[in-house]
């Protein structure tokens, strides 16, 4: 993600999916030396695949992604917006024209993002189509497991209480792989990241099949050694 002004830190909701797997590869690079890294893959990783759930779940008009409150919400600003109930003043802001609602009550309403589970369930929720423009996507059952799995450690490793926690290494390759093979659906399905350039597009690629070279080859080295 090269930036020729280094004067700021340029991220949206793509860009931060990318950020958050080349992280996770390099973490994922040291675990077999250093297993404490194996904390930075999982954050990492839930926080990659949250935001390719958010960039798939978001459609035109941006609102397949939120919670039931924010949806129902935005839903009734529209539907007041398009009867003409929406109430708007001019001002003017850096000498240009703009028009803000004139009441706190037409105001567009926040918008608040659903929960990690929540949209990790509507990548096959038919009644989500309306608000979603990504494509369906089917998941088997080992990988909602695998993602439950992930999300309950990633919370606990994000929110650590003063604790001792011993975490099982051996079933964590398998949850990382089924998680990246939802990543990778949701990023052939080509809507999730079409805005992004074509030099972005391909290091996202080139990671996600590191990664998952990576973790097979964890697996396969498992597996004979066993």
């Amino acid at each position: 993600m090269p930036n020729s002004d280094n004067s700021w830190l340029r991220i949206d909701e793509r860009t931060d999916v990318l950020a958050s797997l080349a992280v996770c590869l390099t973490c994922l690079q040291k675990v077999n030396e250093h297993p404490i890294f194996w904390k930075q893959v999982l954050v990492s990783l839930h926080n990659g695949l949250q935001g390719a759930l958010v960039c798939h779940l978001s459609g035109t008009a941006q609102m397949g992604a939120l919670d039931e409150k924010s949806l129902r919400k935005t839903h009734e600003w529209h539907e007041k917006d398009r009867a003409g109930k929406i109430e708007y003043e001019l001002s003017y802001e850096d000498g240009w024209q703009v028009h803000r609602a004139k009441s706190e009550s037409d105001e567009f309403p926040p918008q608040r993002l659903a929960d990690a589970k929540t949209l990790f369930s509507r990548l096959c929720d038919e009644t989500m189509r309306a608000e979603a423009a990504g494509s369906m996507i089917v998941v088997t059952e080992g990988q909602i497991n695998s993602f439950e799995r992930l999300h309950s450690l990633r919370n606990g490793l994000s929110h650590f209480a003063p604790a001792g926690w011993s975490i099982e290494l051996a079933g964590l390759p398998k949850i990382t792989l089924d998680c990246l093979t939802v990543v990778r659906s949701i990023f052939e399905g080509d809507w999730a990241f079409r805005h992004m350039s074509s030099d972005e597009n391909a290091t996202l690629a080139e990671t996600i099949e590191c990664l998952e070279m990576h973790v097979k080859a964890m697996l396969a080295h498992s597996a004979s050694a066993a």
